[in-house]
Protein backbone atom coordinates (compact mmCIF):
# COMPACT_ATOMS: atom_id res chain seq x y z
CA UNK A 1 0.00 0.00 0.00
CA UNK A 2 1.26 3.46 -0.88
CA UNK A 3 0.78 6.39 1.55
CA UNK A 4 -1.68 8.07 -0.82
CA UNK A 5 -3.91 5.00 -0.98
CA UNK A 6 -5.75 6.05 2.19
CA UNK A 7 -7.86 9.21 2.34
CA UNK A 8 -5.76 11.16 4.83
CA UNK A 9 -4.94 14.78 4.05
CA UNK A 10 -1.84 14.34 6.23
CA UNK A 11 -0.34 11.92 8.73
CA UNK A 12 -1.96 13.48 11.80
CA UNK A 13 -5.39 12.62 10.41
CA UNK A 14 -4.55 8.91 10.57
CA UNK A 15 -4.42 8.74 14.38
CA UNK A 16 -8.07 7.85 14.96
CA UNK A 17 -8.64 5.79 11.81
CA UNK A 18 -9.84 2.22 12.37
CA UNK A 19 -6.58 0.84 10.97
CA UNK A 20 -3.90 3.41 10.10
CA UNK A 21 -1.03 0.92 10.22
CA UNK A 22 -0.76 -0.11 6.56
CA UNK A 23 -0.51 3.62 5.84
CA UNK A 24 2.17 4.13 8.52
CA UNK A 25 4.14 1.14 7.24
CA UNK A 26 4.07 2.48 3.69
CA UNK A 27 5.05 5.95 4.85
CA UNK A 28 8.02 4.64 6.86
CA UNK A 29 9.17 2.57 3.88
CA UNK A 30 8.78 5.17 1.13
CA UNK A 31 8.77 8.62 2.76
CA UNK A 32 10.69 8.14 5.98
CA UNK A 33 11.78 11.80 5.92
CA UNK A 34 9.87 14.42 3.94
CA UNK A 35 8.31 17.87 4.11
CA UNK A 36 4.52 17.96 4.27
CA UNK A 37 3.20 21.23 2.79
CA UNK A 38 -0.24 20.63 4.30
CA UNK A 39 1.18 20.49 7.84
CA UNK A 40 4.03 22.88 7.04
CA UNK A 41 6.26 20.52 8.98
CA UNK A 42 8.97 17.99 8.32
CA UNK A 43 7.77 14.44 8.95
CA UNK A 44 10.01 11.71 10.38
CA UNK A 45 8.35 8.33 9.85
CA UNK A 46 11.19 5.81 9.74
CA UNK A 47 12.95 4.57 12.86
CA UNK A 48 16.28 5.88 11.56
CA UNK A 49 14.99 9.42 11.09
CA UNK A 50 13.06 9.49 14.38
CA UNK A 51 16.18 8.30 16.21
CA UNK A 52 18.26 10.97 14.49
CA UNK A 53 15.85 13.78 15.36
CA UNK A 54 15.46 12.62 18.97
CA UNK A 55 19.22 12.54 19.45
CA UNK A 56 19.93 15.82 17.64
CA UNK A 57 21.11 18.65 19.94
CA UNK A 58 19.39 21.26 17.78
CA UNK A 59 15.90 19.80 18.05
CA UNK A 60 14.15 20.94 21.20
CA UNK A 61 12.04 18.42 23.12
CA UNK A 62 9.47 19.29 25.78
CA UNK A 63 10.82 18.45 29.22
CA UNK A 64 8.70 15.84 31.01
CA UNK A 65 7.64 16.70 34.54
CA UNK A 66 9.83 15.17 37.23
CA UNK A 67 8.23 12.58 39.49
CA UNK A 68 9.16 11.07 42.81
CA UNK A 69 10.65 7.61 42.37
CA UNK A 70 7.94 4.95 42.29
CA UNK A 71 8.50 1.23 41.92
CA UNK A 72 6.71 0.06 38.75
CA UNK A 73 5.92 -3.23 40.48
CA UNK A 74 4.14 -1.37 43.28
CA UNK A 75 2.22 0.65 40.70
CA UNK A 76 1.24 -2.53 38.84
CA UNK A 77 0.12 -4.29 42.03
CA UNK A 78 -1.91 -1.29 43.15
CA UNK A 79 -3.54 -1.02 39.73
CA UNK A 80 -4.42 -4.71 39.85
CA UNK A 81 -6.16 -4.36 43.22
CA UNK A 82 -7.99 -1.15 42.31
CA UNK A 83 -8.87 -2.40 38.85
CA UNK A 84 -10.37 -5.56 40.29
CA UNK A 85 -12.33 -3.70 42.96
CA UNK A 86 -13.73 -1.04 40.62
CA UNK A 87 -14.36 -3.25 37.58
CA UNK A 88 -17.60 -2.58 35.70
CA UNK A 89 -18.05 -4.21 32.32
CA UNK A 90 -20.60 -1.55 31.37
CA UNK A 91 -18.27 1.33 32.34
CA UNK A 92 -15.12 0.33 30.51
CA UNK A 93 -14.11 3.80 29.31
CA UNK A 94 -14.53 5.35 32.75
CA UNK A 95 -12.77 2.44 34.42
CA UNK A 96 -9.68 2.53 32.20
CA UNK A 97 -9.35 6.28 32.79
CA UNK A 98 -9.68 6.38 36.57
CA UNK A 99 -7.76 3.23 37.59
CA UNK A 100 -4.25 4.46 36.58
CA UNK A 101 -4.56 7.74 38.48
CA UNK A 102 -5.98 6.13 41.62
CA UNK A 103 -3.36 3.40 41.51
CA UNK A 104 -0.49 5.84 41.03
CA UNK A 105 -1.66 7.92 43.97
CA UNK A 106 -1.88 4.80 46.12
CA UNK A 107 1.50 3.40 45.06
CA UNK A 108 3.44 6.64 45.41
CA UNK A 109 1.86 8.22 48.46
CA UNK A 110 0.21 10.97 46.44
CA UNK A 111 2.73 11.64 43.64
CA UNK A 112 1.29 12.01 40.16
CA UNK A 113 2.49 11.37 36.65
CA UNK A 114 2.22 13.98 33.89
CA UNK A 115 -1.23 14.05 32.30
CA UNK A 116 0.18 12.53 29.10
CA UNK A 117 1.33 9.45 31.02
CA UNK A 118 -2.18 8.89 32.38
CA UNK A 119 -3.60 9.29 28.88
CA UNK A 120 -1.02 6.78 27.67
CA UNK A 121 -1.95 4.31 30.42
CA UNK A 122 -5.64 4.61 29.55
CA UNK A 123 -4.86 4.19 25.87
CA UNK A 124 -2.70 1.15 26.58
CA UNK A 125 -5.54 -0.43 28.54
CA UNK A 126 -8.10 0.25 25.83
CA UNK A 127 -5.86 -0.80 22.96
CA UNK A 128 -4.90 -3.95 24.87
CA UNK A 129 -8.57 -4.83 25.35
CA UNK A 130 -8.94 -4.53 21.58
CA UNK A 131 -5.88 -6.73 21.14
CA UNK A 132 -7.60 -9.33 23.34
CA UNK A 133 -10.59 -9.08 21.04
CA UNK A 134 -8.42 -9.83 18.02
CA UNK A 135 -6.71 -12.84 19.63
CA UNK A 136 -8.17 -16.29 20.28
CA UNK A 137 -9.32 -16.44 23.88
CA UNK A 138 -7.14 -19.38 24.84
CA UNK A 139 -4.01 -17.54 23.71
CA UNK A 140 -4.53 -14.21 25.45
CA UNK A 141 -6.59 -14.66 28.61
CA UNK A 142 -4.03 -15.47 31.31
CA UNK A 143 -3.22 -12.87 33.95
CA UNK A 144 0.50 -13.46 33.50
CA UNK A 145 0.18 -12.58 29.79
CA UNK A 146 -0.82 -8.98 30.45
CA UNK A 147 2.63 -7.45 30.80
CA UNK A 148 3.76 -9.01 27.53
CA UNK A 149 0.53 -7.91 25.87
CA UNK A 150 0.95 -4.30 27.01
CA UNK A 151 4.55 -4.32 25.80
CA UNK A 152 3.47 -5.50 22.34
CA UNK A 153 0.61 -2.98 22.18
CA UNK A 154 3.04 -0.19 23.15
CA UNK A 155 4.94 -0.88 19.95
CA UNK A 156 2.25 -2.05 17.54
CA UNK A 157 -0.80 0.04 18.56
CA UNK A 158 0.68 2.80 20.75
CA UNK A 159 -1.51 5.37 22.50
CA UNK A 160 0.92 8.22 21.69
CA UNK A 161 1.13 8.18 17.90
CA UNK A 162 3.26 11.23 17.28
CA UNK A 163 5.29 13.97 18.96
CA UNK A 164 6.68 17.37 18.00
CA UNK A 165 10.12 18.92 17.81
CA UNK A 166 11.31 22.44 17.04
CA UNK A 167 14.58 23.20 15.27
CA UNK A 168 16.45 25.60 17.55
CA UNK A 169 19.21 26.55 15.11
CA UNK A 170 20.19 25.83 11.53
CA UNK A 171 21.25 22.21 11.16
CA UNK A 172 21.21 19.18 8.87
CA UNK A 173 19.01 16.12 9.39
CA UNK A 174 18.68 13.22 6.99
CA UNK A 175 20.90 15.00 4.49
CA UNK A 176 18.56 18.02 4.39
CA UNK A 177 19.33 21.54 5.64
CA UNK A 178 16.79 22.83 8.15
CA UNK A 179 16.36 26.38 9.42
CA UNK A 180 15.85 27.46 13.01
CA UNK A 181 12.15 27.64 13.82
CA UNK A 182 11.08 24.84 11.50
CA UNK A 183 8.84 22.20 13.02
CA UNK A 184 9.12 18.41 12.89
CA UNK A 185 6.50 15.78 13.63
CA UNK A 186 7.81 12.41 14.75
CA UNK A 187 5.50 9.60 13.64
CA UNK A 188 6.19 7.38 16.63
CA UNK A 189 3.58 4.82 15.59
CA UNK A 190 5.24 4.36 12.21
CA UNK A 191 8.78 4.29 13.60
CA UNK A 192 7.85 1.83 16.37
CA UNK A 193 6.70 -0.67 13.76
CA UNK A 194 9.73 0.08 11.58
CA UNK A 195 12.15 -0.56 14.46
CA UNK A 196 13.55 -4.01 15.11
CA UNK A 197 12.95 -5.57 18.54
CA UNK A 198 12.62 -3.74 21.83
CA UNK A 199 9.66 -3.33 24.15
CA UNK A 200 7.42 -0.31 24.23
CA UNK A 201 8.41 1.39 21.00
CA UNK A 202 9.03 5.11 21.43
CA UNK A 203 6.86 5.55 24.51
CA UNK A 204 5.54 9.05 25.10
CA UNK A 205 7.94 10.64 22.64
CA UNK A 206 10.09 12.59 25.06
CA UNK A 207 13.17 10.51 24.31
CA UNK A 208 15.48 8.97 26.87
CA UNK A 209 14.03 11.07 29.72
CA UNK A 210 10.62 9.55 28.96
CA UNK A 211 11.65 6.08 30.14
CA UNK A 212 10.36 6.28 33.72
CA UNK A 213 7.04 7.78 32.68
CA UNK A 214 6.39 5.17 30.00
CA UNK A 215 7.55 2.34 32.27
CA UNK A 216 5.03 3.42 34.89
CA UNK A 217 2.26 3.82 32.30
CA UNK A 218 2.91 0.27 31.10
CA UNK A 219 2.94 -1.06 34.65
CA UNK A 220 -0.35 0.66 35.47
CA UNK A 221 -1.96 -0.68 32.31
CA UNK A 222 -0.76 -4.24 32.93
CA UNK A 223 -1.99 -4.15 36.52
CA UNK A 224 -5.39 -2.79 35.51
CA UNK A 225 -5.80 -5.55 32.91
CA UNK A 226 -4.79 -8.18 35.47
CA UNK A 227 -7.43 -6.78 37.82
CA UNK A 228 -10.00 -6.85 35.04
CA UNK A 229 -9.36 -10.52 34.28
CA UNK A 230 -9.46 -11.42 37.98
CA UNK A 231 -12.79 -9.64 38.41
CA UNK A 232 -14.24 -11.30 35.33
CA UNK A 233 -13.20 -14.73 36.55
CA UNK A 234 -14.71 -14.04 39.99
CA UNK A 235 -17.92 -12.31 38.93
CA UNK A 236 -18.78 -13.34 35.37
CA UNK A 237 -22.09 -15.17 35.17
CA UNK A 238 -22.80 -14.62 31.51
CA UNK A 239 -20.98 -15.45 28.28
CA UNK A 240 -17.26 -16.11 28.03
CA UNK A 241 -14.63 -13.37 27.98
CA UNK A 242 -14.39 -13.52 24.21
CA UNK A 243 -18.17 -13.38 23.85
CA UNK A 244 -18.22 -10.19 25.95
CA UNK A 245 -15.35 -8.71 23.95
CA UNK A 246 -17.34 -9.35 20.77
CA UNK A 247 -20.10 -7.07 22.10
CA UNK A 248 -17.80 -4.06 22.40
CA UNK A 249 -18.35 -1.02 20.20
CA UNK A 250 -15.98 1.91 20.13
CA UNK A 251 -14.73 5.01 18.41
CA UNK A 252 -11.48 6.86 19.06
CA UNK A 253 -11.25 10.01 21.10
CA UNK A 254 -10.78 13.02 18.82
CA UNK A 255 -7.06 13.84 18.84
CA UNK A 256 -4.19 14.58 16.49
CA UNK A 257 -1.68 12.60 18.55
CA UNK A 258 -3.41 10.23 21.03
CA UNK A 259 -5.05 6.94 20.07
CA UNK A 260 -7.44 6.21 22.95
CA UNK A 261 -10.54 4.10 22.30
CA UNK A 262 -13.87 5.37 23.63
CA UNK A 263 -16.18 2.44 24.29
CA UNK A 264 -19.87 3.12 23.64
Amino acid sequence: MRPNDLPFPHALAAVTHANPYPYYDALAATQGWHFDPCLEMWVAASAARVDEVMAHPDCAAPAPAAIVGTDPRAARDCARLIGRRLWRADKLSQWMTCVPELAMAGASGGAHLPALAYEAAAGLIGNSVLALLREPEEERCCIEDMEALVCAVSRLDPPVQNARRMVTRDCEIGGVSLKAGQKIVLLLAAASRDARGGCGGYGLGFGIADCVHHTLARALAAGALQGMLSAIRDQWQGPSLQAWLQTLRWTYRASSSLRVPQFI
